[in-house]
């Protein structure tokens, strides 16, 4: 029970944080060109979020993973007794990521606002889901293992 709502206070105090701008929202271009795809060939969303911008050299707990609908990730255990989670999203619904073990929705704020934050964590395995309502978005999601703040 305390892992979970220690947890859930990293993962509220990182998404919260990160998720504040005053900036108006910008308009992205496009893709014009279809995105490839080794199973079958996919549709391009509308609107892309943009890279995620990854340290170099850092362990990937969970690649670099686009959708644009509800989506569990892969389960992973941190390794540095703390991982760093990069998102980003563009649209009109809200995206949030949720903790399976505890199913408390932490919001990724879209359209232009990068989110980068920090959950410290034992070496247990992690259960995250990427939520959308409201409306249609397309997200960005990756983690890596430690501390790796900007």
């Amino acid at each position: 029970m305390r892992r979970s709502t220690l947890t859930a206070a990293a993962l509220t105090t990182l998404l919260l944080a990160a998720g504040c701008s005053d900036e108006p929202e910008a308009k992205r271009p496009s893709p014009t060109g279809a995105t490839a795809s080794s199973a079958k060939p996919t549709r391009a969303p509308a609107t892309q979020p943009p890279g995620l911008n990854l340290p170099k050299n850092a362990q990937t707990l969970v690649a670099e993973t686009t959708g644009d609908k509800d989506q569990e990730l892969p389960v992973f255990t941190p390794q540095e007794g703390a991982y760093t989670l990069y998102a980003t999203c563009e649209g009109k619904g809200k995206v949030s990521i949720v903790d399976r073990d505890s199913s408390n929705p932490r919001p990724i704020t879209c359209n232009g606002v990068h989110t980068v934050g920090v959950v410290y964590e034992d070496k247990k395995p992690q259960h995250l889901t990427i939520q959308v309502t409201g409306g249609t978005s397309v997200w960005k999601i990756a983690v890596i293992s430690g501390n790796h703040q900007p």
